[in-house]
């Protein structure tokens, strides 16, 4: 199932460039900085097509959860299989490496649901054992209400390394989050890099 927008192509890299840019311009965005390091913030399943209709004219004074990203998932780092970056030496064998730049959130109330877009822009690498291909960055998205989790998704972003070209950049947007209306203002949204075990999908 496909879950949000890939720069995959001319055509869809323009259209996520678009849309990342709407979200970006219409809501609060955080860069690297934002960072935190626990789920416990005291303030602060998939949709799919089932996602409730969203409205037209969102109030701006409604509350939409703070985007968060989180400490020591702002980076992946690719190595060839047998190596991990704790090895001596494993600095001159990186095959690949990308780093989150910016998150954005947009939300939108539809009856009891809270419909929130989550833009996450940022940028790739070829590292020293590089070499041209495509490679996959493993992004996850999670909402998450003191130490429950009301959605969580790891979505497979593709990167392209060209010919001459080295490094690029990428941009991804997940339509797909939606939450019942929170009655308190303490949930939060998380996004990184997850390079597993993965206990949820």
């Amino acid at each position: 199932m496909t879950t949000g927008h890939y720069t995959n192509n001319r055509g869809t890299a323009k259209a996520a460039a678009i849309l990342l840019a709407a979200v970006l311009a219409g809501c609060n965005s955080a860069g690297t900085n934002n960072v935190e390091n626990t789920l416990d913030v005291a303030n602060s399943g998939q949709s799919g097509s089932n996602v409730p209709a969203r409205d037209a004219i969102q109030d701006p004074r409604a509350y939409c959860p703070q985007t968060v990203l989180r400490a020591g998932t702002e980076t992946y780092d690719l190595y060839p299989k047998g190596v991990s970056k704790e090895d001596e030496g494993a600095s001159s064998q990186l095959r690949f490496r990308a780093t989150i730049s910016e998150i954005a959130r947009e939300c939108n109330s539809a009856g009891e649901f809270l419909n929130i877009r989550v833009g996450v822009r940022g940028r790739f690498l070829s590292g020293p054992s590089g070499e041209p291909g495509s490679y996959t960055m493993p992004l996850r998205v999670a909402v998450a209400q003191g130490d429950n989790v009301l959605y969580s998704q790891l979505h497979q972003i593709p990167a392209e390394i060209l010919p001459g070209k080295p490094n690029g950049t990428f941009s991804y947007v997940d339509n797909n989050v939606s939450i019942p209306k929170p009655r308190e203002k303490n949930v939060v949204i998380y996004v990184g890099y997850d390079e597993g075990p993965y206990e949820t999908p």
